[in-house]
């Protein structure tokens, strides 16, 4: 008998709702067997073991079982299971989350949904996402048009590609997301219109456009075999005609449906831009002139945000240009799309794990703590058929560690390699790794309390032996950092021993980290500590271990000392302090 698989019936629960866990058991004989299961909050018991009895039975059997969790909100728990068999004797565990959160957005955990063809498995799909705990869902490309969302026909329609489209396989995919507490958001350009707008009637006025510098229309192939729907025109997103249309065509869209909010997308910048009287855009809060659609965002955003009341509200700015402005602005959910060859405002490229956690730091930072969703295709567009483990597990260790969270998986199982995000049927996730991503996503939804949601970064000095060392992200060595919620210091260890800093991995040919074991940590900190916990989403148990330590002082000040006993992509070690008994 063995535990083949373990997940809950909704991707976060509400205080006060029961969560219940699905366990799924193999058995060659049909033996009689007890599931032992044992609630925690990170290092804390939360109760005593619950017994759950398993029939007997051969070939798979699922065992369905409630747990109460506490009412406290914004709370992440660990469920650890145990199966024993007729003696009593342990011959399967797992561990599965729960998110016991009453919002969405403190703890994001994004998907997304594109087939929305006739047979699509809707129920299925969801059902696969919520084992992720995915808690909210982008729906690409699901609109009519960019400056149309809400087709004439609401049941069935072409997209601008030809894809056809069922409002019935929408509404289905909504209701059973809302049924395990997914939320839906609806994807759109926040300044983008099909061609033929000007011939719809649709009401788009030719004056609210935008001019490149040198005088030529700002516009977009998508497609052009495909005539005027093929061709995005875009517009001034601080003009008010503009606003309004795209506001209420928008907000129509997204009640007709039930989506929960407005996922707006950009295609990053095109350099100096011009009204179609040839003026600026706008005028910036010191009466500037604004030239560039990025330093229009904070108050475009704004104004879309009152448009939208209480409808959630965020937005793409591709290539993180501009995400300076978006992170002050008052949208509700920060997320970007990196690509290697843009720069940040500092003028370093965003093509190393290190870029990507300084922009999630800072994210954070500037936004009041929110939590910044990177999409970054790893492998993109490469020749492989499958994914190449180390570079989708590293690039989820970096994302997590700081602070941020990615968006990867979506349409059931699969994952995205490219921008475009139909294409992810081109590769598969492979067993192994699902397993592995799986198992990452119970971790940060487990940990989430010590990783985002009001942590902040803090400077302690570490030091290891018998390992390389790195505080800025280099390649072939383990980069350290830092960070705490009042309740804990926390130390992350991220493994780039024998491998690179580079997240794409465009050939699928990163190597895996090297295995490393026994690290000797000395951490430096005035914080009388009682307590050393050791926790890793390496490993097939993710529950945290307590590890002894020693205290000692030298020059550097006061320091305590303990072992790490292995590291493959990332170990999360968590102080706690007399203050906090």
């Amino acid at each position: 008998m063995r535990i083949k698989e373990l997940y809950t019936d909704k991707a976060r629960y509400n205080p006060g709702e029961p969560v219940w866990v699905t366990a799924v058991i193999c058995a060659d004989a049909p033996n009689k067997g007890t599931l032992v299961a044992q609630a925690w909050h990170l290092e804390n018991q939360i109760e005593a073991p619950a017994t759950v009895p398993v029939a007997a039975g051969r070939g798979e059997t699922s065992v369905n079982f409630p747990w109460q969790p506490p009412t406290t909100d914004f709370i992440g728990y660990l469920l650890t299971v145990s199966l024993l068999d007729e003696s009593r004797a342990v011959v399967s565990t797992g561990a599965v989350a729960a998110d016991v959160s009453s919002d969405w957005k403190k703890f994001p955990r994004y998907g997304y949904l594109w087939d929305f063809t006739e047979n699509a498995p809707s129920e299925e799909k969801i059902a696969e996402l919520c084992k992720y705990h995915i808690n909210g869902l982008q729906y690409y490309d699901w609109q009519y048009r960019h400056h149309m969302p809400l087709s004439p026909d609401p049941e069935i329609w072409q997209d601008w590609s030809g894809r056809k489209i069922y409002g019935g396989v929408v509404r289905r995919y909504i209701q059973a997301a809302k049924n395990r507490h997914m939320e839906n958001m609806a994807y759109n350009m926040i300044y983008g219109a099909n061609q033929t707008y000007l011939t719809d009637g649709s009401g788009v006025d030719p004056a609210w456009r935008l001019v490149k510098e040198n005088g030529k229309d700002f516009l977009f192939d998508m497609d052009d075999s495909l005539g005027d729907v093929g061709i995005l025109q875009f517009f001034n997103i601080l003009n008010e005609g503009w606003q309004r249309y795209i506001f209420a065509a928008q907000r129509r869209a997204i009640e007709a449906f039930g989506f929960s909010g407005w996922h707006g997308d950009t295609v990053g910048e095109h350099g100096k831009m011009q009204t179609a009287a040839h003026e600026p855009l706008g005028t910036g809060p010191d009466g500037e002139p604004v030239w560039y659609v990025k330093d229009g965002y904070t108050p475009f955003l704004n104004n879309a945000k009152k448009a939208m009341g209480d409808l959630d509200l965020m937005i793409n700015p591709v290539g993180s240009q501009g995400v300076e402005n978006v992170n002050v602005s008052h949208v509700d959910l920060l997320y970007t799309e990196f690509w290697p060859l843009d720069h940040n405002r500092w003028g370093e490229a965003y093509d190393s794990y290190a870029a990507i956690h300084r922009e999630i730091r800072n994210a954070a930072r500037e936004s009041g703590g929110k939590s910044l969703i990177v999409a970054a295709y790893i492998n993109y567009q490469g020749p492989g058929a499958t994914f190449n483990p180390p570079s989708v597990l590293l690039m989820d260790a970096v994302a997590f560690a700081s602070g941020g969270a990615r968006i990867e998986l979506g349409n059931g199982d699969h994952m995205l390699s490219s921008e475009y995000f139909p294409r992810d049927m081109e590769k598969d996730i492979g067993e192994p790794l699902r397993r592995k991503v799986r198992r990452m996503y119970d971790f940060v939804t487990a940990y989430q309390n010590l990783l985002r949601g009001g942590v902040q970064p803090i400077t302690r000095r570490v030091t290891l032996q018998n390992a390389r060392q790195t505080l800025t992200g280099e390649s072939n060595a383990v980069w350290t950092f830092t960070a705490a919620d009042g309740g804990a210091e926390v130390l992350h260890l991220i493994n780039l021993t024998g491998t690179d800093n580079l997240w794409r991995d465009d050939m699928g040919t990163k190597p895996e980290p090297e295995l490393l074991r026994d690290i000797q940590v000395a951490y430096y900190t005035e914080e009388e500590v009682r307590a050393v916990y050791f926790a890793s989403p390496d490993l097939e148990t993710i529950t945290s271990a307590p590890l002894a330590f020693e205290k000692g002082e030298d020059a550097q000040g006061r320091y305590i000392r303990f072992t790490v006993p292995s590291l493959q992509y990332w170990d999360m070690i968590f102080l706690r302090g007399k203050a906090h008994e």
